[in-house]
């Protein structure tokens, strides 16, 4: 039984009560350590500490065998010292598309397990008996709403992520010609207009993981910006009162979001160490069918896995179906290594907004 000595570690991060994602990666954890003998353990932590310690991994040397993570953290490559998956490896179960949200500039370095990751308005129809789908509606429903005590809309307009689909309907995009591209007119028109909008209590900012969702759920707000991840959150804690639709336009122009994929990456040259068949087995394990589809039934995320994908995408409630269909209206995420500086410009001129 000397198997069971052996011990591969994965980190993961948790995002507060609405995170109910963790559930299934320990549910899968536990099944793989049932029925191959390995000790698969997940550490979870928020996704700062997370992006901290994978990127001191190059001065510590101390990593774990995987991490789940946004597809953008493939580009930690060098701190994180990121072992390279061999090309076709799991070109079997996932399309080229699905496969290159995690690589750098060509080379795999990551395996995607769920994809979406994008924004979509969720709304009450209580409260907006049709789809939300341009500022005027929120605009103009905005006085009869604050005098119940209601605003029209929110987000989490401290977070770069959700500020993209703003940035977006002005004709902007944080990567040109494979630099930075943030000093722009459009930047400028999208950060007037979210003040603009904040200003005439259109528009109110709250905590993506916390106050954003209960204000929602308590009927405090009527419509929200926010992400796929959270749909089995509030489907569990709205039922009827929850429609999705796509992101609003802004004068007649599309607000599009990013999309990327959560995946497994392998810090510390895992993939050179004596656990590489071990990790590389329990890769191939979150990529089964079974397990992709603990995902799809468990907490309602999207699978990377092209036939799971697609029966979910056949027998899905009008909402899911929804959510799956404006993937398609969605824009990849750039992994340029560069990207996390980009983040952190745009993080910090959103918390000067206010």
């Amino acid at each position: 039984m000397e198997k069971n000595n052996k011990e591969v570690v994965v980190w993961h991060e948790f995002d507060g009560p609405g995170d109910t994602s963790i559930e299934v990666l320990e549910g899968i954890c536990k099944l793989y350590t049932e029925r191959f003998g390995v000790q698969i353990t997940p550490q979870v932590m928020n996704i700062t500490e997370l992006t901290a310690r994978l990127n001191q991994i190059k001065d510590t040397q101390q990593g774990p065998h995987l991490a789940m993570v946004p597809a953008d953290m493939s580009s930690y490559v060098e701190n994180g010292l990121y072992s390279e998956v061999p090309g076709g490896l799991f070109g079997d179960t996932l399309t080229e598309g699905a496969l290159s949200t995690m690589q750098m500039n060509g080379v795999q370095y990551g395996i995607p397990v769920l994809r979406g990751n994008h924004l979509v308005v969720y709304y009450n129809p209580s409260i907006y008996p049709s789809a939300p789908t341009t500022w005027d509606v929120f605009e103009e429903a905005a006085e009869r709403l604050s005098a119940q005590g209601i605003v029209p809309i929110g987000a989490d307009l401290q977070q770069g992520y959700w500020f993209i689909p703003f940035l977006t309907a002005f004709g902007g995009w944080p990567v040109q010609n494979g630099k930075p591209n943030i000093v722009t007119s459009e930047m400028k028109q999208a950060l007037q207009f979210i003040r603009d909008k904040m200003d005439q209590g259109v528009l109110v900012s709250l905590d993506g993981s916390t106050g954003l969702l209960e204000q929602f759920i308590d009927g405090k707000i009527g419509a929200i910006i926010c992400g796929e991840w959270i749909y089995n959150h509030l489907d569990k804690h709205m039922n009827n009162r929850l429609a999705v639709c796509q992101l609003p336009s802004i004068e007649g122009r599309q607000s599009l979001s990013m999309s990327s994929s959560i995946g497994l990456i392998y810090p510390n040259h895992s993939l050179t160490s004596e656990e590489r068949e071990d990790i590389l087995s329990f890769t191939r394990f979150m990529l089964s069918d079974e397990c992709q589809s603990m995902w799809t039934l468990g907490v309602q995320r999207i699978p990377a896995q092209e036939e799971v994908l697609n029966r979910l995408a056949a027998s899905a409630a009008p909402n899911k179906k929804m959510i799956l269909s404006l993937l398609d209206h969605s824009r990849p995420m750039p992994t340029y290594p560069f990207m996390i500086h980009v983040w952190e410009a745009l993080n910090a001129g959103l918390i000067e907004l206010p």
